[in-house]
């Protein structure tokens, strides 16, 4: 499995329209994309215009090949002129093992 983490900065005073975006269908396009397996969205606690995904894929070579999708296309679109900066990283990921809360 692929972690990708992605975080995005929005322009100040567009963080409820941003939030509306991800929650309209965004995310669901995002989750749409052959070869997800999860995501994950939040608000930053410190800083409210910063925002994350964190994505499951199957492997990179299927986040890759999303990014030609439409789907993936209709999610970039939702951001439209909201984002001012951001940071990506991926990670190949061993199983998860339950905490004593889960």
């Amino acid at each position: 499995m692929l972690l990708e983490i992605a975080e995005i900065e929005v322009r100040a005073g567009a963080e409820e329209s941003f939030a509306e975006a991800m929650h309209g269908s965004g995310l669901a396009n995002l989750a749409a994309c052959e070869g997800v397996v999860s995501v994950r969205f939040g608000r930053g606690v410190e800083n409210p215009s910063k925002f994350t995904f964190n994505v499951v894929w199957t492997s990179m070579e299927a986040h890759e090949a999303a990014r030609g999708l439409d789907a993936f296309g209709r999610f970039r679109a939702a951001f439209g002129d909201m984002g001012v900066g951001g940071a990506m990283s991926h990670y190949v990921m061993d199983e998860a093992i339950p905490g004593a809360s889960a």
